[in-house]
């Protein structure tokens, strides 16, 4: 705008000083399409509008559209707009995206572009930058899109082939090797009557069809109270391996909450780790947790905080954490501790947490030299470990066979 001030200044004293007309007519013409085109770009900016529309929670490995729809309720066209929009690099390459168009007036124009989550966490969108102006390009005019949208990616989730956990209780959905629990709900068959069988399992209308006693067969089963402790503390992995460790220690807590909800158990979380939402809030002074819950809603919400959760430095330990959260649960709970490596403090709180009558299993993804031995002495204490380097062990099914030597 000062370079048009300027020209028309120097235009005006040309015109004047050689009082020629033409001069004049230019000045006149050019400060009117100044003037009228301004007004103009700000009357139509006033009716412009920005929606952007998108899938909020994703999971790994999808490719979501974002829809941006900018609508003109005005009368008058804009003559020409500039929408640009920031993304984090970690969704986009370029971390942005930049189109010009116009629109007519009421027009609506929708602008799309595709977002790749390759990377589970939780990631603002924006801010929605949009530019307009004259035509003679002399005044830009800032519109404003204040709502602030977030994107959130949930980890990878890996089917698992099977989960060797362990159970006190005695009847639920899970099959269990151990015949001692047999579920009266889960009828696998009918076989004829022995001596010792009891009356309460025999199949009276089978067994006069038959001509002979039948007996019903039960499948023995457990029911599985699970809470998931992670830990993300970044004392307890190497540090060759730390960023690697802590988001295949979320890839295996996400999978294995997975497996457990398919199986209409109840799964739990809590972890060390930050949370940057409650840490937002104004609520970062407990560990992040998630008490047991049955069903999909709670899978979402644990796969919530899984894609949020970042590792921290100073943090509660994991031991103690363990500590305080099977304090929370009722007797026959299972504990599922994923870590990096496994210390004193940390193996005496599951013992402790075995002699209060809790099931424990220990899953390392940064195990250290002297594991064999530690899973060794885990066993003596009836806590199945297992460990996992990378992801393509969990397809291979290590979490089923792999337990304690």
């Amino acid at each position: 705008m000062s370079g048009l001030l300027g020209f028309l200044i120097a235009l005006l004293a040309v015109a004047a000083l050689l009082r020629i007309d033409f001069f004049f007519y230019l000045f006149y013409l050019i400060a009117g399409v100044a003037l009228l085109g301004r007004a103009w770009a700000q009357r139509a900016a006033r009716s412009l509008a920005c929606e952007r529309r998108y899938p909020g929670r994703v999971f790994w490995g999808e490719r979501p559209l974002v829809e941006l729809t900018i609508r003109n309720r005005g009368l008058l066209p804009v003559l020409w707009l500039q929408v640009h929009d920031s993304l984090p690099i970690q969704v986009r390459s370029p971390n942005f995206y930049q189109q010009v168009v116009s629109l007519g007036p009421r027009e609506a124009l929708t602008l799309s572009y595709q977002l790749d989550c390759r990377r589970r966490g939780y990631y603002p969108l924006g801010p929605l930058a949009l530019e307009s102006g004259d035509l003679l390009g002399t005044a830009r005019i800032a519109i404003d899109c204040p709502r602030a949208d977030t994107l959130v990616v949930y980890p990878r989730i890996i089917p698992l082939a099977g989960l060797r956990l362990p159970s006190r209780t005695m009847y639920g959905s899970l099959p269990s090797r151990q015949r001692i629990f047999e579920d009266p709900a889960r009828i696998l068959g009918l076989r004829d009557y022995v001596p010792g069988d009891s009356l309460r399992h025999i199949a009276w209308k089978s067994s006069a069809a038959l001509g002979r006693l039948q007996v019903r067969r039960l499948e023995p089963s457990v029911a599985l109270e699970t809470a998931i402790m992670l830990d993300l503390c970044r004392g307890s992995y190497s540090p060759m391996r730390l960023w690697v460790a802590t988001e295949l220690a979320i890839v295996v807590a996400a999978s294995v909450a997975n497996w457990l909800v398919e199986r209409r158990q109840a799964v739990g979380l809590a972890t060390n780790g930050c949370d940057p939402l409650a840490a937002a809030e104004g609520a970062a002074g407990q560990p992040p947790a998630k008490p047991p819950r049955k069903g999909r809603l709670a899978l979402m919400a644990l796969l919530d905080l899984l894609a949020r959760v970042e590792m921290a430095e100073g943090t509660t330990p994991l031991a103690a954490l363990l500590r305080r959260e099977a304090g929370r649960l009722p007797w026959g709970a299972t504990l599922v501790v994923i870590t990096g490596r496994v210390d004193e403090a940390l193996f005496d709180a599951l013992a402790s947490s075995r002699r209060a009558g809790l099931s424990a299993a220990l899953i390392s993804v940064d195990p250290g030299p002297d594991f064999a031995a530690l899973r060794r002495r885990a066993a003596r204490i009836g806590v199945p470990s297992f460990e996992v380097w990378e992801e393509t062990d969990l397809e291979r099914g290590c979490l089923a066979a792999g337990g304690a030597a």
